[in-house]
């Protein structure tokens, strides 16, 4: 059904991505491009690095186009029009910085400029494309400590549930009144690749021998693998059927403890220096409550309906692929 449906669409249209350098626009961008499917890049500038050389690259400046810049909104419209699928990856990272006040504003402001600024660029389309993918994360349920977490879950009352409940409704305020627009909101786990920066900060204490658990250790991550994300991705693009939020996270979330654990067996090191909250704060600051310390067990209820096929389900897999096998 998967494969099916996927190669169904493969020639119905460019895939148009914003924010293609990112972890996952970059492996999206591969594998879209290993289905046959023509890719154009939005970019700030003009080129877009790590992306292959037969990706369109379109500059636009999403801030100017969300301040009503015509001009700039006219420049980027091209790359919109005639294309099948718009996937929206674009926004600051919360992880390079503190979450101090002026990144707090980057993180939100980046996600909402660059969110209108596709919706006022493909209303300037004379063919918009009918399928938007709008990335959000699984940060937009809160702490939820134990509990599972379907896509039916309200969302929570931190700042990263606040900037994920926003993107998302600028999303939607983007094309409302507009039928013929298919409208997917991907709620995206911790992304493992080895071009990762999340997991690169997660691996290099274990390789040096001094990992162990963050915090309590006993937080649930839900997570991904960066090649069944952007399987997945291009499964939402492909059907028709799909719409509304999907969880894209693995069916087997694990426990920050047990993930740090796997991983320092398969390279024969020790985990044995815990890191306690407090000293997670003061070396990361906000950081550590938006995305280190809170507990979401986050699965795909809707993605495992559609019938998608997890090549890594569990974490053990992995780390294997990761990290090479013992």
């Amino acid at each position: 059904m998967e494969g099916a449906s996927a190669g169904a669409h493969a020639g119905a249209g460019p895939l148009v991505v914003a924010g293609a350098t990112g972890v996952v626009g970059r492996h999206l961008v591969a594998h879209a491009r290993r289905a046959g499917l023509a890719v154009r890049a939005l970019s700030r500038g003009r080129t877009a690095p790590g992306l292959p050389a037969d990706v369109a690259v379109f500059p636009w400046d999403p801030a100017a186009i969300a301040r009503g810049d015509a001009a700039a909104a006219a420049a980027a419209a091209p790359a919109l029009d005639g294309a099948r699928v718009v996937v929206n990856l674009a926004g600051a990272s919360l992880g390079e910085g503190r979450l101090d006040a002026a990144h707090k504003r980057r993180v939100l402001e980046s996600r909402l400029d660059a969110t209108r600024a596709l919706g006022v660029t493909r209303a300037r389309c004379a063919r918009p494309p009918a399928v938007w993918l709008q990335a959000s994360a699984v940060g937009y349920y809160g702490d939820r400590g134990e509990a599972e977490v379907g896509e039916d879950a309200p969302a929570g009352a931190d700042f990263l549930a606040d900037v994920c409940a926003r993107w998302e409704a600028a999303a939607r305020e983007a094309v409302a009144g507009d039928a013929a627009v298919r409208l997917v909101v991907c709620r995206i786990g911790l992304v493992l690749a080895p071009d990762a920066p999340a997991w690169r900060k997660l691996i290099g204490p274990i390789r040096w021998g001094v990992g162990g658990r963050l915090g309590p250790g006993t937080q649930w991550w839900a997570w991904i693998h960066a090649d069944d994300l952007a399987r997945a991705l291009l499964l939402l693009a492909a059907r028709d059927d799909a719409a509304g939020a999907f969880n894209l996270t693995a069916p087997e979330p694990v426990r920050q403890a047990d993930l740090v654990d796997e991983a320092a067996t398969l390279l024969h090191r020790p985990a044995l220096f815990p890191v306690p909250a407090f000293a997670l704060r003061i070396a990361t600051g906000e950081v550590a409550d938006a995305l280190l310390l809170p507990s979401c067990r986050a699965v795909p209820r809707r993605l495992l309906a559609l019938g998608f096929a997890f090549e890594r389900p569990g974490v053990g897999r992995a780390l294997v692929d990761l990290l090479g096998p013992t």
